[in-house]
C-alpha cells in the first residue's frame, strides 16, 4: 500500500487520508489484540512502548517521530472504552434491497 500512496501524492488529501487509514488499520490490530490481552495493560503497554521509543533515537520500530500525538490518544481512548456490539444484519433491510434488485433481474431474463 506504501507505493499506492506513492502514486497517489498528486492526489488532494492523500496525505490526510494515508494517516486516517493508518490509524484505522492501528485501531483494528488493537481491537484484535484486546480480545486476548486486559484492554488497560495493552494501553498501558502501548504508551510506555511509544515513550521508550522517543527516549532512545537508536530504537528501531514502527512508531514514527511524526506521527501526531492524537494518534496514540485515539488508540489508548478506542482501547479504554467499552467495544461496540457487533452489526447484526436486519432482515428487513435485506428483505427491501432484495425487492429493489428485482426489476435489474428481469432486465437480464428479456431477450
Amino acid at each position: 500500500m506504501g507505493w499506492l500512496r506513492h502514486f497517489t501524492v498528486w492526489l488532494p488529501n492523500t496525505e490526510a487520508l494515508w494517516h486516517e487509514l493508518l490509524l484505522l488499520r492501528e485501531l483494528r490490530a488493537d481491537q484484535w489484540a484486546a480480545q486476548t490481552i486486559d484492554p488497560l495493560i495493552l494501553a498501558e503497554s502501548l504508551l510506555l512502548t511509544v515513550q521508550d521509543a522517543s527516549a532512545s533515537p537508536e530504537f528501531c520500530a514502527a512508531f514514527s517521530a511524526a506521527a501526531p500525538l492524537h494518534r496514540l490518544e485515539e488508540r489508548i481512548e478506542a482501547l479504554l472504552t467499552s467495544p461496540e456490539p457487533p452489526y447484526q444484519c436486519n432482515r428487513w433491510l435485506l428483505s427491501g434491497l432484495l425487492a429493489a434488485l428485482i426489476p435489474l433481474v428481469t432486465v437480464l431474463l428479456h431477450s
